[in-house]
């Protein structure tokens, strides 16, 4: 919608509000097309009339890692310009990608992206938010690139935004590693089916952040969206009636989609 032109921050902020009813926002940084200070103010005076915090801001480009130094320190400002709107924004946190198209990290990759997570970390600690990469693209989808990373920056500031299944391998190592320092979630469409289990972990794991609807098709959004939604309502309410003790059941949806379950 916002590629056709139909919808813009204010909008978003409004369906939040009006048709989904939901306190938290998830603002996509293509939602942003300038970080002047004064237009940042009017978002946040529009989250405040409507009494929605910001969950998380959602940082595509900058990211850290260029193999151009000079690419790489005007990803660096422009990511400082990022956290000072965070800051404006009252963010809990805020995703910024490692960088790397490869699944592999050469050691001044490592190296790089370990200081400058522990330098923004230090910012953000400061200020109340917390941030961190995404299982998104490149070396972050990969959990021994994570792990490393994670005990590389070891900051009560740094933290991990779960996008649900999106490991290119090793899936169990992927949970095991960023569900302990998990800051946010993003659960897509496609892992409604699997939610169910991974929610109750995070929750057993004291998980205290937001989980985030993350809608693809590109089609009848504002309709999928609300059974997204829906669909997500309703099994943070099983699990709350079930407990967390042992695996999830199944969710009552599968059983209407999959009698035989």
């Amino acid at each position: 919608m916002k590629a056709d032109g139909r919808l813009d921050v204010f909008g978003y902020l409004e369906l939040l509000y009006s048709r989904y009813r939901v306190g938290f926002a998830d603002i996509w940084s293509g939602y942003l097309p300038t970080l002047d200070e004064s237009f940042i103010k009017k978002i946040r005076a529009e989250m405040d009339r409507r009494g929605i915090e910001l969950a998380n801001l959602c940082v595509d480009g900058p990211h850290l890692w260029m193999d151009d130094p000079a690419e790489r320190e005007q990803h660096h400002t422009l990511a400082l310009e990022y956290i000072a709107a965070a800051k404006i924004l009252n963010a809990r946190t805020i995703r910024i990608d490692m960088g790397c198209h490869s699944n592999e990290l050469s050691a001044e990759a490592f190296d790089y992206i370990s200081r400058t997570y522990l330098e923004y970390a230090k910012i953000c600690h400061d200020e109340g938010m917390r941030i961190g990469p995404e299982n998104h693209w490149g070396a972050s989808r990969v959990p021994a690139n994570l792990k490393r990373v994670q005990e590389a920056v070891n900051h009560p500031g740094y933290g991990h935004l779960l996008h649900f299944e999106n490991f290119t391998e090793e899936l169990e190592l992927g949970y095991s590693t960023v569900i302990p320092v998990a800051m946010h979630t993003h659960v897509a469409a496609n892992t409604i089916p699997v939610a169910k289990d991974i929610i109750r972990r995070l929750a057993a794991a004291g998980y205290q952040g937001t989980y985030s609807v993350e809608h693809h098709s590109g089609a009848l959004e504002l309709e999928r969206v609300a059974w997204q939604l829906g669909s997500l309502r309703a099994i943070l309410a099983e699990l709350a009636q079930e407990g967390l003790e042992g695996p999830a059941k199944p969710d009552y949806f599968q059983s209407i989609y999959h009698p035989n379950i």
